[in-house]
């Protein structure tokens, strides 16, 4: 099965965001590009529509309500 990925934004979060997100069977990845610019994304499974949208859709408004999607600097 291959990874649904979604959420794409600059900078890396935070444990608590890892927390939500794993709560919610996805996985958020903090990636560093080679010249140095940070990233993060979540991923978890890919089952198709509508359950991606809907994984997508639940896991971000979590992060939101918890004020967690502000990136480290």
């Amino acid at each position: 099965m291959s990874e649904y990925m979604f959420g794409l934004g600059p900078g890396h979060l935070g444990e608590r965001a890892r927390k939500i997100a794993k709560t919610h069977g996805v996985e958020l990845v903090n990636y560093t590009e080679p010249r140095g610019e940070k990233r993060h994304w979540f991923a978890g499974p890919n089952r198709g529509a509508p359950f991606d949208e809907r994984l997508a859709r639940d896991t971000m408004t979590a992060l939101e309500m918890e004020g967690t999607l502000r990136p480290k600097r």
